[in-house]
């Protein structure tokens, strides 16, 4: 893993040359420890930040994944808090349920209990990614290497769309009506780079119809995204540890320096102006006041 470090690092410092000017962002608090972390999720109730570690490689049905948890200013972590996944990846929390992407599988936690209560999986997906959950509870999830949307209702997980335009799609956001999609770029490499640009959709949930907000603007392999008021959303892009400010037309404002490459699935806690932040391969959480 070491290497593939360098590897990113190196892109990451190559990509900067491509950027609108950046802002660095300083850290403050960050939590170690954690095993390729990937995404997090803010439980304002608990007052705690749920972690999932991929702990091997992205794509393997290994056994070898969980999810932690640590308190919402970043102590006290517990890595593995529930164990028995291969490689979660994106979650989302509704009411006790703790919704996580895991390869194959979506998987059910209850927070109050930290045991896994439900397992829906999508045998024709290649690697579930990304997730979000709506205020009735129906989940949304990518399935990043097969460019597929799944959808969760009523205990019942099917596919909602097949696309090749959903781009290797990864971080997913529902609003007025919209599913906003982040794209990684097609046919990613074992350094996590692309062929192409990944892209900023925005598909109707009636007519499915996707449209391309940002056509023709490289270079970027997109993640976690969160809408930050009625015109922006915040979205990371994972090779060059920055933070994007898109807006519903697909423009890039701003963009924002993080600590390093390889920023994932973040959480963004809007009534405190938070930004907490997972890096994959720094076995870290990272928390911005912004």
């Amino acid at each position: 893993m070491g290497s593939l470090l360098k590897s990113l690092t190196f892109l990451s410092l190559l990509a900067t040359g491509t950027s609108i000017y950046a802002k660095t962002l300083t850290p403050i608090w960050e939590t170690e420890g954690f095993k390729m972390p990937e995404s997090v999720v803010y439980d304002e109730r608990r007052q705690k930040i749920y972690v999932s570690n991929i702990n091997g490689g992205p794509i393997e049905r290994d056994n070898n994944g969980s999810v932690g948890v640590m308190n919402a200013d970043g102590s006290n972590p517990k890595i593995e808090w529930v164990k028995g996944l291969s490689s979660p990846k994106g979650m989302d929390l509704h009411g006790n349920k703790l919704y996580v992407a895991d390869v194959g599988d979506l998987v059910v936690i209850d927070v109050d209990s930290g045991e896994i209560t439900a397992r829906y999986p999508a045998p024709s997906s290649k690697v579930l990614n990304g997730l979000d959950v709506t205020d009735d509870g129906t989940v949304f999830v990518s399935d990043w290497l097969g460019s597929k949307i799944y959808k969760l209702k009523d205990h019942k997980l099917e596919l909602w769309l097949d696309d090749k335009e959903l781009n290797f799609p990864n971080g997913l956001f529902v609003s007025n009506g919209y599913l906003y999609v982040s794209t990684w770029g097609t046919n990613p490499k074992a350094d996590f780079t692309t062929d192409t640009s990944g892209t900023f959709l925005k598909v109707s949930l009636k007519s499915k119809k996707i449209e391309v907000l940002n056509s023709g603007t490289p270079w970027m392999n997109l993640d976690g995204i969160h809408k930050v008021n009625k015109k922006d959303f915040f979205v990371t892009d994972f090779i060059k540890g920055e933070l994007l400010v898109i807006n519903t037309k697909g423009k890039v404002k701003e963009t924002h320096k993080l600590a390093s490459p390889s920023s994932a699935d973040f959480f963004y806690i809007k009534e405190q102006n938070l930004l907490i932040v997972p890096y994959l391969m720094g076995a870290k959480v990272s928390a911005y006041k912004l």
